[in-house]
């Protein structure tokens, strides 16, 4: 009989979308298993003294025979101030999208040393990690995000179709690079418009930047969403973007893959190891508006060549159902 764990599962905020999904997905998995799972998300903006303290008071209260830490670009960097009990057992995954945006290094570094194991989520990341701290090569491990199907509804939208992304608006996000290919698009007479998801970390400068472009009326930016308006999104969008500059494994690509979108994606971190170009997507070179401009060109013109690859996206993202996923971190945890 497997062993019945007391889990505490730790993402760094309770206010990012994609902390949220990796939490609620995991942990519905855990407690179907039948462990007992808590999980801990810190509030927006808390220090990293009073997150440490809140953490470990946790651990000590579940009494919590392992830990599973998702550590992001930004909000770990509490992680270097817990005192983990003798005896805990730590998973320690590295989620963000490259380690050059983390905050926090050295926290994270003493963290790593603390784990007993280490996993990333694509091959590229596990790589970067084995270069930040060489130390933790032999328990490291590829364990690759997930994601859940997304059925069909809603068919096409009435009016103008969209091309759809969904990720923070910031720079490594590339949102710039597709604001620049979607006014290229718009010159050649593309019938088109662009619906980007996420929080604006630019404090307003995108939406000034697109008005430049001379395109806002072109755009809808609609922040965060709930997941079910997301869901809407993607089963009426004419196609997927993912244009970022830097990338470990982006749940939001898996999503659109698992809801048959066809999708244009750089070649950034570990997009390639999800993506086969011209069989389950497009890829261009990371960076690159010209690349960017003629996959989106691709998709917008070739109806068949939608329907070819969202079927074969379809298929791939089944590889990376949650249940297997989870299955895979009880295994490491010592369930």
């Amino acid at each position: 009989m497997k062993r019945r764990l007391r889990l505490l599962l730790a993402v760094p905020s309770s206010g990012d979308p994609a902390h949220r999904r990796v939490a609620r997905a995991l942990a519905a998995r855990y407690r179907a298993r039948g462990h007992r799972v808590r999980v801990f998300s810190p509030a927006v903006g808390a220090a990293d003294a009073v997150t440490a303290g809140a953490f470990a008071a946790l651990l000590r209260a579940q009494r919590s025979d392992a830990a599973h830490v998702h550590c992001f670009s930004r909000g770990s960097g509490f992680l270097g101030r817990v005192r983990f009990p003798p005896g805990l057992r730590l998973v320690l995954t590295h989620q963000g999208a490259a380690l050059d945006l983390l905050e926090g290094p050295a926290a994270f570094r003493r963290a790593l040393a603390r784990a007993d194991r280490v996993t990333a989520v694509s091959a590229a990341g596990l790589r970067e990690l084995g270069a930040f701290a060489p130390g933790i090569r032999r328990k490291a491990c590829l364990v690759y995000n997930g994601t859940d199907p997304f059925p069909a509804r809603g068919g096409r939208p009435a009016g103008r179709p969209f091309v759809l992304t969904v990720g923070r608006i910031a720079a490594y996000k590339g949102l710039d690079l597709m604001a620049l290919a979607f006014a290229g698009l718009l010159a050649d007479g593309a019938d088109l418009d662009w619906a980007a998801v996420g929080p604006d970390q630019t404090g307003g400068e995108f939406q000034r930047f697109l008005r430049r472009l001379g395109i806002a009326d072109r755009v809808r930016l609609t922040g965060a969403l709930p997941p079910r308006r997301v869901a809407s999104l993607l089963a009426r969008c004419l196609f997927f973007a993912h244009p970022s500059r830097l990338e470990n494994m982006p749940m939001a690509l898996l999503e659109a893959m698992a809801a048959g979108k066809a999708v244009a994606a750089s070649r950034a971190g570990g997009i390639p190891e999800a993506v086969a170009d011209g069989r389950s997507g497009l890829l261009f070179p990371a960076g690159s508006v010209r690349g960017l401009q003629a996959a989106l060109t691709r998709l917008h013109s070739d109806s068949g060549l939608r329907t070819r690859l969202g079927r074969a996206a379809l298929r791939r993202a089944r590889d990376f159902s949650w249940d297997r996923i989870a299955d895979r971190y009880l295994e490491l945890l010592g369930a």
